[in-house]
């Protein structure tokens, strides 16, 4: 544990924030009985060999090929549909093209690759291929700001980011600062650590906002349209969430880093089931990032160092 402390020291906040729950134990709340949604654990990656992971936060996926944020290694894995490490790129570093600390990722449709640079507080742009491409700081006036998590706002083509300063942030392809919402803060639209994001197919935007232990849906215009999940450790409740995916079908997966559950709610924020099996959910070690892929569902466990992958079954 002292060692894990003390490689915290060299990341950034947000990544401390993950971990604290790490020397917490939750029992009780999630007891048998519950309801649960079965889905199998049909493969897993990241934890051997040149495929291991450290700290990994976040996944994207473009055309059968899965992205993962290797944290503390500073680079991208990428991987096939089977789990195949077919290359990474990038390493630590502050020129373009290299990364400290990354923590959030996302593609577009043109197979372009977004991420959050957190430590040298920029968004890189790369190809499908690892390439770079091009890059810009996360600043709000003079004021730079350390990015958490970014998508590419398919309605928009615009380019939105989390972070540090409790703010979403909305920029052009090219990285001028269109608007902003949010604040610190626990009124409605407000945030406190506001951390992964998702695009619904409709155009609105869920964000994670983990302090206040819920999901944030807002609209185009910046207004909040629900709200999903409220503070507590029973099933539909949330503790620590931290990453959030979303279903065809419009349902929301929510990942709770205290908890080290997901649990699914309906496009209206109600609570459905806790991914698990005859009333037992699943454990993991604290779930962050995930994506939807086909019937897939991918989770990120940060302390487990890998990706945990799940068949969806209506």
């Amino acid at each position: 544990m002292q060692h894990n402390l003390r490689k915290l020291n060299s990341i950034n906040y947000f990544i401390s924030c993950l971990l604290l729950s790490f020397s917490i134990t939750a029992t009780g709340a999630y007891a048998s009985g519950i309801p649960t949604q079965k889905a199998p654990k049909v493969l897993q990656l990241g934890n051997s060999g040149a495929q291991t992971l450290a700290l990994p936060s976040d996944i994207a996926i473009y055309r059968n090929k899965i992205y993962v944020v290797d944290g503390t290694n500073h680079r991208i894995m990428a991987y096939d549909l089977n789990g195949k490490l077919l290359f990474h790129f990038s390493g630590k570093g502050s020129q373009p093209g290299e990364l400290n600390s990354p923590l959030g990722i996302d593609t577009s449709p043109d197979g372009k690759i977004y991420i959050t640079d957190s430590g040298n507080k920029r968004i890189q742009i790369f190809s499908a291929e690892g390439k770079f491409v091009s890059g810009f700081n996360v600043k709000i006036g003079k004021k730079s700001v350390r990015p958490v998590d970014v998508i590419y706002h398919s309605r928009s083509g615009n380019i939105i980011v989390s972070g540090s300063n409790h703010y979403v942030m909305t920029f052009s392809p090219k990285g001028k600062l269109l608007k902003k919402w949010g604040g610190n803060g626990i009124s409605k639209g407000e945030f406190r650590y506001p951390a992964t994001i998702s695009e619904l197919k409709d155009g609105r935007i869920a964000v994670v906002d983990v302090l206040n232990s819920r999901v944030q849906v807002f609209n185009p215009d910046g207004s909040v349209s629900i709200t999903v999940g409220q503070w507590g450790v029973l099933p539909g409740q949330l503790f620590r969430p931290k990453g959030i995916a979303i279903d065809k079908k419009g349902n929301f997966y929510i990942s709770d880093s205290y908890m080290n559950v997901l649990q699914k709610y309906s496009d209206s924020g109600k609570f459905i089931a806790v991914l698990g099996n005859k009333g037992k959910p699943y454990k993991m070690q604290t779930p962050v990032g995930m994506t939807v892929y086909k019937d897939r569902l991918y989770v990120v466990e940060m302390r487990n160092h890998l990706v945990s992958v799940y068949k969806l079954v209506n």
